[in-house]
């Protein structure tokens, strides 16, 4: 069973651990639950509201400096202190927005072995990244998922194992809002 309210209990799953289709449906009922929670709490219907996919830019705010966010796409960053955590993005989630954070990929030779995300103001999860390994494409999912409601403060951060290594993270992961915000298909 899928439960978001568990997070605190959450675990990242290798892929290649996991039976076929099962990242779908950890994916889709995540999904699901998020929808329903953004629908309760801001009594829309589920056709007022869009499922889209997660942007690094504008969403995390997870770009490194110099590096042009106009881009959009998921920065390699280089770690500056090695056996230590760095903030990979941080700031307060808009306040018509849920965030689903379900999974990583990481690229190969990453050179962090953590992610820690705080979120409302708590260390919500730390996620091994140890475990994902080149049979997995270097991805794990998490059957909990991490959710940041509207007006979340949130920071994101990694374990650096080396300094000057570059680590390129992609967070899986969906945002929920009112449609017409970005979306209005």
């Amino acid at each position: 069973m899928v439960d978001i309210m568990s997070a605190s209990q959450t675990q990242l799953i290798p892929f290649s651990e996991l039976a076929p289709g099962e990242a779908a449906s950890i994916r889709r009922k995540l999904i699901d639950k998020v929808v329903q929670l953004a629908v309760q709490e801001t009594r829309l219907s589920p056709g007022q509201v869009v499922v889209r996919d997660l942007r690094p830019d504008t969403d995390l705010l997870l770009y490194t400096a110099g590096v042009d966010a106009a881009v959009m796409d998921w920065a390699a960053m280089t770690g500056t202190t090695a056996g230590a955590f760095e903030t990979m993005g941080t700031g307060t989630n808009s306040s018509d927005r849920w965030i689903l954070i379900y999974g990583v990929k990481l690229a190969e030779n990453c050179s962090c072995s953590q992610l820690k995300f705080n979120i409302g103001g708590g260390d919500r999860v730390i996620w091994d990244l140890g475990g994902l390994k080149e049979d997995d494409d270097y991805v794990g999912f998490s059957p909990a998922g991490i959710v940041m409601k509207p007006n979340d403060p949130y920071t994101i951060s990694r374990w650096v194992i080396k300094i000057s290594s570059s680590a390129t993270i992609v967070l899986k992961g969906v945002v929920v809002e009112p449609r017409g915000k970005v979306i209005s298909p």
